[in-house]
Protein backbone atom coordinates (compact mmCIF):
# COMPACT_ATOMS: atom_id res chain seq x y z
CA UNK A 1 0.00 0.00 0.00
CA UNK A 2 1.50 3.56 -0.91
CA UNK A 3 1.55 5.98 1.73
CA UNK A 4 1.62 9.58 1.01
CA UNK A 5 3.62 11.30 3.45
CA UNK A 6 1.97 14.63 5.30
CA UNK A 7 4.11 16.92 3.73
CA UNK A 8 3.39 15.46 0.22
CA UNK A 9 -0.30 16.48 0.59
CA UNK A 10 -1.59 19.30 -0.84
CA UNK A 11 -2.94 21.29 2.31
CA UNK A 12 -5.94 22.53 2.23
CA UNK A 13 -4.85 25.22 4.02
CA UNK A 14 -3.74 27.17 0.96
CA UNK A 15 -6.64 26.66 -0.75
CA UNK A 16 -8.83 28.09 2.20
CA UNK A 17 -8.82 31.06 3.77
CA UNK A 18 -6.82 31.20 6.57
CA UNK A 19 -10.25 32.19 9.18
CA UNK A 20 -12.19 28.78 7.47
CA UNK A 21 -8.65 26.73 8.59
CA UNK A 22 -8.29 28.37 12.07
CA UNK A 23 -12.17 27.82 12.60
CA UNK A 24 -12.03 24.35 11.10
CA UNK A 25 -8.71 23.60 13.06
CA UNK A 26 -10.67 25.17 16.84
CA UNK A 27 -13.39 22.46 15.80
CA UNK A 28 -11.47 19.49 15.91
CA UNK A 29 -9.65 20.25 19.13
CA UNK A 30 -12.62 21.21 20.46
CA UNK A 31 -14.03 17.62 18.95
CA UNK A 32 -10.64 15.81 20.60
CA UNK A 33 -11.01 17.38 24.08
CA UNK A 34 -14.73 16.46 23.90
CA UNK A 35 -13.58 12.48 22.80
CA UNK A 36 -11.03 12.77 25.97
CA UNK A 37 -13.37 13.72 27.99
CA UNK A 38 -15.74 10.91 27.49
CA UNK A 39 -13.25 8.86 29.56
CA UNK A 40 -15.03 10.05 32.42
CA UNK A 41 -18.28 8.15 31.45
CA UNK A 42 -16.40 5.26 30.51
CA UNK A 43 -12.86 4.27 32.18
CA UNK A 44 -12.25 1.19 30.33
CA UNK A 45 -11.53 3.46 27.37
CA UNK A 46 -7.98 4.46 28.93
CA UNK A 47 -6.36 4.32 26.13
CA UNK A 48 -8.63 4.22 22.68
CA UNK A 49 -10.33 7.85 23.54
CA UNK A 50 -6.40 8.93 23.78
CA UNK A 51 -5.79 7.11 20.54
CA UNK A 52 -9.05 8.75 18.88
CA UNK A 53 -7.97 12.21 19.97
CA UNK A 54 -4.65 11.71 18.16
CA UNK A 55 -5.88 11.17 14.96
CA UNK A 56 -8.05 14.04 15.45
CA UNK A 57 -4.76 16.07 16.27
CA UNK A 58 -3.48 14.36 13.43
CA UNK A 59 -6.35 15.27 11.02
CA UNK A 60 -5.71 19.28 12.59
CA UNK A 61 -2.09 19.13 10.61
CA UNK A 62 -4.03 18.28 7.35
CA UNK A 63 -6.68 20.96 7.52
CA UNK A 64 -5.03 23.78 9.02
CA UNK A 65 -1.15 22.87 8.95
CA UNK A 66 1.18 21.18 10.81
CA UNK A 67 1.93 24.24 13.57
CA UNK A 68 -1.39 24.33 14.43
CA UNK A 69 -1.82 20.60 15.16
CA UNK A 70 1.24 21.02 17.55
CA UNK A 71 -0.86 23.77 19.73
CA UNK A 72 -4.03 21.61 19.08
CA UNK A 73 -1.83 18.86 20.72
CA UNK A 74 -0.99 21.40 23.77
CA UNK A 75 -4.79 22.58 24.16
CA UNK A 76 -5.94 19.12 23.98
CA UNK A 77 -3.46 17.97 26.79
CA UNK A 78 -3.71 21.18 28.93
CA UNK A 79 -7.69 20.87 28.24
CA UNK A 80 -7.77 16.67 29.38
CA UNK A 81 -5.43 17.11 32.44
CA UNK A 82 -8.20 19.99 34.09
CA UNK A 83 -11.38 18.19 32.70
CA UNK A 84 -10.68 14.69 33.13
CA UNK A 85 -10.95 13.09 36.53
CA UNK A 86 -8.74 9.63 35.68
CA UNK A 87 -5.47 11.09 34.55
CA UNK A 88 -4.66 7.82 33.13
CA UNK A 89 -6.46 9.05 29.73
CA UNK A 90 -4.82 12.15 29.76
CA UNK A 91 -1.29 10.88 30.83
CA UNK A 92 -1.71 8.43 27.52
CA UNK A 93 -2.69 11.30 25.41
CA UNK A 94 0.04 13.82 26.58
CA UNK A 95 2.67 11.42 26.80
CA UNK A 96 1.91 9.17 23.43
CA UNK A 97 -1.12 9.39 21.78
CA UNK A 98 -1.15 12.88 21.10
CA UNK A 99 1.87 13.50 19.24
CA UNK A 100 2.47 9.65 17.83
CA UNK A 101 0.88 10.48 14.64
CA UNK A 102 2.72 13.31 14.06
CA UNK A 103 5.61 11.78 14.58
CA UNK A 104 5.31 8.97 13.02
CA UNK A 105 4.84 10.64 9.38
CA UNK A 106 8.32 12.14 10.30
CA UNK A 107 9.72 8.72 11.15
CA UNK A 108 8.58 7.30 8.04
CA UNK A 109 10.77 9.78 6.11
CA UNK A 110 13.78 7.30 7.00
CA UNK A 111 14.97 5.43 4.02
CA UNK A 112 16.08 2.49 6.26
CA UNK A 113 12.89 0.49 6.90
CA UNK A 114 14.33 -1.40 9.53
CA UNK A 115 15.50 1.69 11.58
CA UNK A 116 12.19 3.65 11.24
CA UNK A 117 10.78 0.60 13.03
CA UNK A 118 13.00 0.28 15.65
CA UNK A 119 12.66 3.85 16.22
CA UNK A 120 8.84 3.84 16.52
CA UNK A 121 9.31 0.81 19.38
CA UNK A 122 11.95 2.97 20.96
CA UNK A 123 9.08 5.82 21.28
CA UNK A 124 6.70 3.73 22.49
CA UNK A 125 8.23 1.56 24.95
CA UNK A 126 10.23 4.97 26.32
CA UNK A 127 6.63 6.55 26.00
CA UNK A 128 5.31 3.67 28.34
CA UNK A 129 7.84 3.14 30.79
CA UNK A 130 6.84 6.77 31.44
CA UNK A 131 3.26 6.27 31.77
CA UNK A 132 4.03 3.55 34.41
CA UNK A 133 6.70 5.54 36.27
CA UNK A 134 4.04 8.60 36.48
CA UNK A 135 1.22 6.39 37.34
CA UNK A 136 2.79 4.07 40.09
CA UNK A 137 5.20 6.81 41.92
CA UNK A 138 2.96 10.01 41.34
CA UNK A 139 -0.38 8.93 40.85
CA UNK A 140 -0.13 6.46 43.66
CA UNK A 141 -2.02 3.64 41.06
CA UNK A 142 -1.99 0.42 42.78
CA UNK A 143 0.37 -2.39 41.38
CA UNK A 144 -2.95 -4.55 41.23
CA UNK A 145 -3.54 -2.47 37.93
CA UNK A 146 -0.97 -3.57 35.95
CA UNK A 147 -1.36 -7.51 36.38
CA UNK A 148 -3.83 -9.53 34.27
CA UNK A 149 -5.88 -11.88 36.01
CA UNK A 150 -4.24 -11.44 39.37
CA UNK A 151 -0.84 -13.00 38.48
CA UNK A 152 1.71 -9.95 37.80
CA UNK A 153 3.14 -10.74 34.49
CA UNK A 154 5.35 -8.02 33.65
CA UNK A 155 6.97 -9.03 30.43
CA UNK A 156 3.80 -10.98 29.11
CA UNK A 157 2.27 -7.53 29.72
CA UNK A 158 5.31 -5.50 27.43
CA UNK A 159 4.58 -8.42 25.08
CA UNK A 160 0.74 -7.97 24.40
CA UNK A 161 1.45 -3.74 24.38
CA UNK A 162 4.57 -3.91 21.96
CA UNK A 163 1.57 -6.04 19.75
CA UNK A 164 -1.42 -3.37 20.39
CA UNK A 165 1.16 -0.87 19.12
CA UNK A 166 2.23 -2.20 15.95
CA UNK A 167 -1.53 -3.39 14.90
CA UNK A 168 -2.09 0.54 16.43
CA UNK A 169 0.72 2.00 14.12
CA UNK A 170 -0.62 -0.35 10.77
CA UNK A 171 -4.15 1.37 11.74
CA UNK A 172 -2.87 4.48 11.90
CA UNK A 173 -1.24 4.02 8.21
CA UNK A 174 -4.39 2.85 6.78
CA UNK A 175 -6.27 5.50 8.12
CA UNK A 176 -3.98 8.01 6.56
CA UNK A 177 -4.48 6.86 3.58
CA UNK A 178 -7.96 6.33 3.16
CA UNK A 179 -8.27 10.05 4.91
CA UNK A 180 -6.40 11.32 1.68
CA UNK A 181 -8.09 9.35 -0.24
CA UNK A 182 -11.33 10.10 0.55
CA UNK A 183 -12.21 12.72 3.27
CA UNK A 184 -9.44 15.12 2.33
CA UNK A 185 -11.05 15.30 -1.12
CA UNK A 186 -14.47 15.68 0.09
CA UNK A 187 -13.42 18.58 2.49
CA UNK A 188 -11.28 20.35 -0.76
CA UNK A 189 -14.77 20.13 -2.85
CA UNK A 190 -16.93 21.53 -0.22
CA UNK A 191 -14.37 24.52 0.85
CA UNK A 192 -14.36 24.67 -3.04
CA UNK A 193 -18.25 25.12 -3.45
CA UNK A 194 -18.66 27.52 -0.30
Amino acid sequence: MHRLPLQQLPLTVKKMKKTQSIAIGGLLTAFAVVVMMISNLMPSGMYTFPAVSGVIVYTAAITSGRSYSWLAYIAVSILSLFLCADKQAPLCFILFFGYYPLLKELIERIRLKAAAFLIKLLVFNAAGSVIWLLLTFVFSVPAEEFSVFGVDLPAVIIVILNIAFLLYDLALGMFFVRYKEKIYKLVTKLNKKY
